[in-house]
């Protein structure tokens, strides 16, 4: 068993991973920077691995705000998720509700939070305020959670 750990440790430790002991703080490695990340901000969507043009991001938009307005838990989710980006200081997300979420309702969180990390965007640069109206008004009162 000790011999598994001890192997388990130098696997970590060569992939430049995370290399840990007893007592020991983590310490996490940096990894020498590669092309896909030294490019100039204009190019910065090309390497994502999902679709950021508009028009994808906007059927998430679409896909995530009409899910807000079903009476499913996923509705909740999607509806605090586009409150706490429209609004982050009043509306809290717990990130890990985001992996709840059915598949396609799991691609459109993805598709927007690439777009807004990205293209250094707000949800207030994407839709307007009576697009987020009908979301306020089903998911916006926290006086009940």
């Amino acid at each position: 068993m000790n011999s598994i750990k001890t192997t388990s440790a130098a696997n970590a430790r060569s992939a430049g991973l995370c290399s840990t002991s007893r007592g020991e703080r983590a310490e996490f490695h940096s990894q020498p920077m590669s092309s896909w990340n030294q490019q100039a901000p204009d190019n910065r969507l090309a390497w994502l691995d999902l679709h950021t043009r508009p028009a994808a991001v906007r059927s998430a938009l679409i896909t995530l705000l009409t899910e807000a307005m079903k009476d499913t838990s996923d509705a909740k989710r999607a509806g605090r998720f586009l409150l706490s980006l429209w609004s982050p200081g009043q509306y809290h997300q717990d990130l890990n509700e985001l992996g709840f979420f059915e598949r396609e309702l799991n691609y459109a969180v993805r598709h927007l939070l690439n777009f807004i990390i990205a293209g250094q965007v707000s949800l207030r640069q994407l839709l307007t305020q009576s697009e987020m109206e009908p979301v306020m008004a089903a998911w916006g009162d926290t006086s009940h959670d």
